[in-house]
């Protein structure tokens, strides 16, 4: 697996979440059973992407990080990202991390609009 599937399966659940939510929304249901599901498969592909970027990058790995990108990636992952890249290209990495994050928005955003289409 590369980290191109890695990212192509974040999208997709995000795009699955997205019609779950949906649905929940419209039933006044709310699943705790699907918010742990997709917050566990989440962490796990995130775990799996920084897995095979750091070593792609010849980066050793903490277990201290190794939690973080678990636990909480939303600070975890900048924080990866600028200190496994060389000088020059930090400020890339984070901009195609915050624009990965927009296509997890919009991902999410087109599985609502999907199930109010298709309800």
């Amino acid at each position: 697996m590369t980290k191109k599937h890695v990212l192509t399966l974040l999208v997709a659940l995000t795009l699955v979440f997205g019609v779950v939510d949906a649905r929940e929304m419209a039933l006044g249901v709310q699943s705790n059973g699907w918010a742990v599901l997709s917050t566990v498969l989440f962490s796990f592909l995130s775990f799996c992407w920084y897995r095979l970027d750091s070593d792609a990058h010849q980066y050793r790995r903490t277990a201290l990080l190794n939690v973080g990108i678990v636990m909480f990636a939303v600070l975890a992952v900048p924080y990866y990202l600028v200190r496994s890249r060389p000088s020059g290209q930090k400020g890339r990495a984070l901009l195609r991390l915050g624009g990965f994050c927009l296509v997890l928005v919009v991902a999410a955003g087109l599985g609502s609009v999907a199930y109010e289409l298709l309800a």
